[in-house]
């Protein structure tokens, strides 16, 4: 029977978002809202028309493939270039607003859009490198932020007319990909279950993130050895997630150095008795995990408009959950490609992807490191330099897909089925046996024998 909500929809569906280059790599869907491909089709039909029409001497070809051939070289000239340097303007201003110097994990970052200078009457914003005229109020030094973090998460963070945009731009390149593929999606259907792949993803994103440099700090143990539990049991799900998410609070309140900014993004039980009224990332994440668990449970949306209504109740805790996580801009993720040693300097240049943005074509990345790193590892770079996160993370191979996906720990090796990651991207089982002893590596109290079972 299907559920009633109480609610109708509140008008006519609204049109498909615009999706840029993705027709033909140079016009934008859909077709009839770009303006390059109606330049195109018009100077194509233009130039049919006026050799068809004129009256001088016909040339020696046949007037079928004289039509043909000016048709063509006038659109490629005059239709075809400008949507193609159209493309390359596009896509030199991605990569200048993915380069751009980005604050410090514990300041306040300033808008990356046009700069302006800030009104004297806001004091809790931070200033831009030219100082104000006024400088008796001493704008370059903001108060710090509470112990427990600020009242509300959208505080912390400039405020973002679009947090899914930003989301796009700026996260690791598994959450920004689920973001874009749920704003693409035509239907409310797949609008809804692009929105739950999203809050999955970004739940595990955080999660191996923060395990990453709890094994690099050699902190962490009690809840590295939670993880590798559940790794060695039936697998990670939405909810391991979680769970593990919520069983960090206290590490990371102890260790703020070594996620910046996830003690920030955290409420643990007092702090939520103490104030109901402000979830963190965990909680926000827990009710997009109540929407996935009740999918799953076969309370699927039947048909569009109950999908639409869905999408709606849970599209801002989605966005709520992306501006709690918003330190993770400050978390680069890396793939290094290579590892050199500088004789001259004594350090090691390191040629990596910037694994950030939706954009499936990665920058390339060069600097240089006081130690060597591994190749075709992913890294985090944080304030003390890149760290591996490994085993959790992984670039490999999909046979499924036929090319290679960034993939996260899925479980360790049993009797009847081998070590496994699974793929961010497509959800795609990518057998791994080597993640075995890398699991088994991991630091913390080992689960204590069964009684009556031998130990090796």
């Amino acid at each position: 029977m299907t559920r009633a909500t109480g609610r109708a929809p509140s008008g006519p569906p609204q049109p498909s978002p615009r999706r840029y280059n993705a027709v033909l790599r140079l016009y934008d869907a859909p077709l009839h809202r770009d303006w390059a491909f109606w330049l195109t089709v018009g100077l194509a039909v233009l130039e049919a028309v006026s050799v068809l029409t004129y009256p001088g001497s016909p040339s020696g070809l046949p007037r079928w493939l004289d039509t043909l051939l000016a048709v063509l070289i006038f659109t490629l000239l005059f239709g075809v270039v400008p949507a193609w340097i159209r493309l390359g303007v596009r896509r030199w201003r991605w990569r200048r607003r993915q380069s751009s110097p980005k604050p410090p994990p514990g300041a306040t970052p300033t808008p990356t859009s046009a700069p302006r200078t800030a009104p004297p009457a806001h004091a809790d914003e931070v200033p831009h490198t030219t100082p104000p005229p006024h400088a008796t109020t001493q704008p370059r030094r903001p108060p710090p932020p509470p112990p427990h973090g600020p009242a509300h998460p959208e505080s912390a963070y400039p405020p973002s007319p679009d947090p899914l945009a930003a989301a796009r731009r700026a996260f690791p390149h598994p959450v920004a990909r689920t973001v874009h593929e749920m704003q693409r999606a035509h239907t409310a259907k797949d609008r809804h279950e692009a929105l739950l792949e999203a809050g999955e993803t970004l739940a595990a994103t955080v999660a191996v993130t923060a395990a990453g440099l709890l094994t690099a700090h050699g902190t962490g143990e009690r809840n590295l050895a939670e993880l590798r539990t559940a790794l060695a049991g039936t697998g990670t799900t939405f909810g391991t997630w979680t769970v593990w998410l919520h069983h960090l609070c206290k590490v990371a309140r102890e260790r703020t150095d070594v996620v910046p900014g996830l003690a920030e993004a955290l409420r643990d039980d007092a702090e939520m008795a103490a104030r109901p009224d402000d979830p963190g990332l965990a909680q926000f994440l827990d009710r997009l995990k109540g929407e996935r668990n009740r999918t799953s449970h076969g309370d699927k949306p039947r048909t569009q408009e109950e999908a639409a209504l869905r999408v709606a109740e849970h599209r801002l805790t989605l966005e709520q959950a992306l501006t709690s996580a918003q330190f993770l801009t400050g978390l680069p993720w890396l793939l290094t490609v290579s590892c050199a040693y500088q004789r001259r300097t004594g350090t090691f240049e390191v040629v990596a992807d910037h694994l950030m943005g939706d954009h499936p074509d990665f920058d390339r990345l060069t600097f240089s490191c006081p130690a060597p790193v591994a190749d075709d590892t992913v890294y985090v770079l944080s304030p003390a330099g890149p760290v591996a996160l490994s085993p959790f993370v992984a670039s490999l191979y999909c046979a499924q897909c036929g090319r290679r996906e960034i993939c996260h720990a899925n479980n360790a090796g049993r009797r009847n089925r081998p070590a496994a990651y699974k793929s961010f991207g497509r959800g795609h089982v990518i057998p791994y046996p080597e993640l075995d002893e890398e699991i088994a590596a991991l630091p913390g109290p080992r689960p204590s024998p069964r009684p009556g079972r031998r130990t090796p």
